[in-house]
């Protein structure tokens, strides 16, 4: 459990030392720390939980009943609750609400925000972030069937069972301070129980007087001071730390907001690189499935029907398998070269038609073409001569074999050049 450091402020003052002490949570566990500079208490509030107690001087302690409603709405709504009951302009005033009691009542604590943010910028000041402001008053606890009461120096706070506490100077009467904390109560009905600090000498009267008053009166010695004996009590009390005086956040969530945007933008970076994985894996799918329907169109005419893509696949690639086998065959290569020199002589006349191919006993391949004009017959013959082409006379009428028009073109038909030439 995270130790909590207390701090009695007294003044304002930089200068002034202010009370300490330590508690780890466990009853009797308080350790007295002394007076300490505010300095020398910073580096004591380091990594524990810090309550500042201030003097009850400054802070209204009251006891209101309240309509049901949620904490937050009643938090908004106490300054209209008050304004009857604070003197001066509410709106200067901070409202800080407790935890609801057994009899249904509201603990309500008021102080100056002026006065407040003086104390906070004492501490903060001294780079001391408290994480609850409470009353030194509230340091007595309520307990029923006793009054309780605190000489605290030159105060003394009292405590009726179901009321806030009530602070009063010391050097008053004790008969004003035991009707007030009485109130109607009759003087037989409750116990005293006097929390002091002080010599024997100077609290045996008190301790006459009020025994005749009330009865039974008890005495608990303040040996380790008032901070250690009512530390349990001060980490529950009403936290003035509310609404606009809320704690900030602790050294370490610091440490963790410095770092909460740089892990958002590494988070942003992140979420775009998935982003664009997933939209090159929907391109990916996408092209695979362009590639799957070309594949299927391009394997219909071989085998109508088919909707495999695997399977247009495999016959594509058997059918490619097949045809290059076919080319580097010995039977049908030779006339490779031929078709190469026909494309050629296309390539110089664009308007050359094949009409007619076929190959002849020798291996040779004849072919017989027509073009749109005189030129193109001229160039498409040129280009097969130049591949060692001849005319073949024997294929057609010697009287068209060089420019007889056909339904208006012009034909020829020409062999290709022997093999035994084609391998010299």
């Amino acid at each position: 459990m995270t130790e909590t450091l207390l701090l009695r402020l007294h003044t304002t003052s930089s200068d002034a030392a202010v009370e300490a002490c330590l508690w780890d949570g466990g009853p009797a566990s308080a350790r007295p720390l002394g007076r300490l500079g505010l300095a020398e208490a910073a580096t004591q509030a380091t990594g524990r939980r810090v309550v500042a107690v201030l003097p009850a001087a400054d802070i209204l302690a009251l006891t209101l009943t309240l309509p049901e409603a949620a904490p937050a709405k009643l938090r908004a709504s106490l300054p209209f609750a008050l304004e009857e009951q604070v003197a001066g302009d509410i709106e200067a005033q901070h409202c800080a609400l407790g935890s609801r009691g057994a009899d249904g009542r509201w603990p309500v604590r008021v102080i100056a925000r002026a006065r407040l943010e003086a104390w906070l910028g004492l501490l903060r000041g001294a780079g001391i972030e408290p994480q609850a402001v409470v009353s030194a008053a509230d340091g007595l606890r309520d307990k029923p069937g006793d009054l309780m009461l605190w000489w605290d120096g030159d105060e003394t706070h009292w405590r009726a069972p179901g009321d806030a506490p009530l602070t009063l100077p010391a050097d008053g009467s004790w008969e004003t301070g035991l009707a007030a904390a009485l109130g109607t109560r009759p003087a037989g009905t409750l116990g005293l129980v006097l929390h002091a600090q002080a010599d024997e000498a100077a609290i045996a009267p008190v301790l006459a007087a009020l025994r005749q008053r009330i009865a039974p009166v008890q005495r608990i010695e303040l040996t380790d001071g008032a901070l250690a004996a009512f530390a349990p009590t001060y980490t529950e009390a009403v936290n003035l730390l509310q609404a606009d005086f809320a704690p900030r956040r602790a050294a370490e969530g610091d440490r963790r907001s410095a770092w909460r945007w740089p892990l958002r933008l590494v988070a942003a970076v992140v979420l775009l690189q998935l982003a664009g994985f997933a939209l090159e894996a929907w391109r990916l799918h996408r092209a695979a499935g362009v590639a799957d329907a070309a594949m299927l169109a391009a394997a219909r005419p071989l085998q109508p029907g088919l909707s495999d893509p695997e399977a247009a696949r495999t016959l594509l690639r058997e059918r490619l398998a097949a045809w290059s086998r076919a080319a580097a065959d010995p039977a049908t290569a030779p006339v490779l070269a031929p078709l190469a020199q026909l494309a050629a002589a296309k390539g110089a006349s664009p308007s050359m038609q094949l009409v007619a191919l076929s190959t002849d006993a020798e291996g040779r391949v004849r072919a017989r073409f027509a073009t749109a004009d005189d030129a193109g017959l001229t160039a498409a013959t040129n280009a097969l001569a130049a591949s060692g082409w001849t005319r073949d006379d024997a294929g057609s009428d010697p009287s068209t074999t060089t420019s007889v028009s056909d339904a208006g073109a012009f034909a020829a038909s020409w062999r290709s050049p022997p093999r035994t030439a084609e391998r010299r």
